[in-house]
């Protein structure tokens, strides 16, 4: 992040500070209760924004050139890169009978041949050859090729859509704020450590708002992170249909000592992004937690997360070192797992149709918000009465 970027922060998080207060909204507000428990929603949430916007599918050193990789995720992909670097993403189904095509997570390109009646396909997604062919005379060629849908890279990451349409324009997408966020970061030369795959019982809605608020950490973490972040003190912003959160860390009056030439934003808080529509990216001190949360079902999160470093562990020391780390954050997020199902099950007794967003609570508010308006619907409104 440009150093006149942080500096203008942290000015604004002391600011905060002195005043003993979060940034807020102007009013609470509140949300639908049933928008974590319709199904016909949860289905209109996968089909219309899921599986249309551009998602992070994996790190760009998974596929190297002249290699596939495999994704089930929201529909099966299979991912290939040529010898000259060119990625291609098509939906992962043989075009006769709508069988997986390949089983294998990865390897170098070939020829892939269906399982079940070994019709056949190049990596570029084209029909190769089908046994028998004469009993498919008559049908147009270029129909029966792999499905084929948009993919492209950036921060050394493959963002693809599981639905055909127009190219990816990835820099009108993020915008030019966090692109210039992220360029600061370097990631693309990161490595990946600890890569995570973790299925549990809660909607995904539920998995995604614990990152967006602050306000549960002094309670439902105390026993994890509570002591190293100021409670319920943060910056919210949005970013277009993103959102850029600041947690601010224990630490932030050490900056009162220091000349603003060498503040660092890193050092005093974590920087909390949301990726519209589902992925979260947290940046600490000295490495970067990318989260994607995707619905198992109405009732289900399928969280795929990893941490990128700098550079390899170059001792066991620093091995030791950063998987401290991770082990201090999945406890962390095995809390908010906890908290989330006693959410789920107390919004399933019934006992309010509406549940509720304070002031300083506002990405919450936004991340709900960007959700109905994609989808058309109203579940969020600023508090207007009494319920």
């Amino acid at each position: 992040m440009q150093h006149a970027t942080q500096v203008e922060l942290l000015k604004r998080t002391l600011a905060l500070m002195e005043h003993g207060i979060s940034d807020c909204a102007e009013t609470p507000s509140s949300l639908s209760a049933s928008t974590y428990l319709d199904e016909a929603r949860f289905r209109r949430e996968r089909d219309q924004i899921l599986r249309r916007e551009p998602l992070l599918v994996a790190r760009s050193s998974e596929i190297p050139n002249g290699h596939f990789l495999t994704r089930d995720l929201l529909a099966p992909l299979l991912l290939t890169r040529d010898n000259d670097g060119q990625l291609r993403a098509f939906l992962n189904i043989c075009k006769h009978r709508g069988t997986q095509l390949v089983s294998d997570l990865s390897g170098p390109n070939r020829v892939f041949v269906c399982p079940y009646h070994a019709w056949s396909y190049n990596p570029d997604g084209q029909l190769r050859g089908m046994p028998h062919a004469y009993g498919f005379e008559g049908i147009e060629r270029g129909c029966l090729n792999l499905t084929e849908v948009p993919v492209a890279e950036r921060w050394g990451a493959v963002w693809a859509s599981h639905t055909p349409g127009p190219a990816l324009d990835l820099d009108t997408f993020f915008g030019e704020q966090l692109l210039a966020d992220f360029a600061s970061f370097g990631v693309e030369s990161h490595v990946v450590f600890d890569p995570r795959d973790i299925t549990r019982p809660v909607n995904w809605k539920l998995t995604i708002d614990t990152f967006l608020e602050n306000y549960h950490v002094q309670k439902a973490h105390q026993a994890t992170i509570d002591h190293l972040f100021w409670p319920n003190l943060g910056l919210f912003e949005r970013c277009g249909r993103h959102i850029r959160n600041y947690y601010v860390k224990r630490n932030l009056r050490d900056l009162l000592d220091q000349p603003e030439s060498a503040w660092n934003l890193r050092l005093h808080g974590n920087l909390l992004y949301y990726l519209w529509p589902n992925t979260l990216v947290l940046v600490e001190p000295d490495h970067i937690d990318f989260t994607s949360v995707f619905p198992a079902g109405p009732l289900g999160t399928r969280v795929l997360s990893h941490t990128l470093l700098a550079t390899e562990p170059a001792s066991e020391k620093a091995l030791r070192y950063f998987q401290k780390n991770n082990e201090i954050l999945y406890n962390a997020l095995e809390e908010d797992f906890g908290m989330a199902a006693r959410v789920q099950a107390g919004i399933q007794a019934g006992a309010s149709d509406r549940l509720w967003h304070g002031r300083f609570e506002p990405a919450l508010k936004w991340f709900h918000q960007g959700l109905d308006t994609a989808l058309g619907e109203l579940s969020v409104s600023d508090v207007a009465g009494n319920h």
